[in-house]
């Protein structure tokens, strides 16, 4: 195996449980709000949402345009008129989900091992704010060296202008011997891809890989992680 000296870890969904974090937020705002949903709404909120973030990562609508109309767009397709709503919720939203840093089970365990061995940063999609307090709130802060948000970078992964702000910040002599570790195909793979990064897919639920994003290696678990690392 190639001889890395850096790993790049995603956060949401690869060490955070972002989707219970999401779905607790969600909740606490809409409850908040005296916003009754039906079945199936947060489920379809989350599909617009994701949609909206691949969008940004393609360069085909900004940040401001996804914070700014998330919520609009999800409650139009529900049949709700909340368009004059949408910038407080979205507001809110933001600052519930800052609050909430559950990491999935054995992530712990796995960076205070990768320490010890590899220098670790975190390179994520989001809102600055947002995923620093809760990078920061999470016990595995100690063990990276610098947390990288795409609103900072100015661009998303997988676009290469990300990974070029990232690499400016801890040398480009790094990109040869660095792997991206993350669970999503299209940003995080891809961007390796794009970029001339080696990739770890993270698939924890065994899903197919129906695109023609091919990451270098894929792991289904922290323990095979730690076997082709270690």
């Amino acid at each position: 195996m190639k001889k890395y000296t850096t790993l790049l870890f995603d956060a949401d969904r690869t060490l955070f449980d972002f989707d219970a974090a999401e779905r607790d937020a969600f909740g606490i705002v809409m409850c908040s709000h005296g916003i009754q949903l039906n079945d199936g709404d947060f489920e379809r909120y989350v599909k617009i949402n994701d949609g909206l973030w691949e969008q940004l990562g393609r360069g085909k609508i900004t940040k401001d345009y996804l914070l700014d109309n998330r919520f609009g767009i999800f409650f139009e397709a529900i049949g709700r008129e909340m368009s004059a709503q949408s910038a407080a919720l979205n507001a809110q939203y933001v600052d519930e989900l800052a609050n909430v840093s559950t990491l999935f089970d054995g992530a712990m365990e796995l960076c205070r091992t990768l320490s010890a061995h590899y220098d670790m940063y975190i390179v994520t999609n989001g809102v600055s704010h947002t995923q620093k307090k809760r990078f920061y709130l999470s016990p595995i802060h100690e063990y990276f060296k610098d947390i990288f948000v795409s609103e900072d970078a100015g661009a998303a992964k997988p676009m290469c202008q990300y990974f070029d702000y990232v690499f400016a910040h801890i040398g480009e002599d790094r990109r040869g011997t660095s792997v991206i570790i993350g669970d999503s195909l299209p940003h995080d793979i891809l961007g390796g891809n794009n970029c001339g990064i080696d990739t770890v897919w993270y698939n924890p639920n065994a899903a197919e890989n129906a695109t023609e994003i091919i990451p270098t290696k894929t792991v289904k678990s922290y323990t095979e992680l730690l076997e082709m690392l270690l």
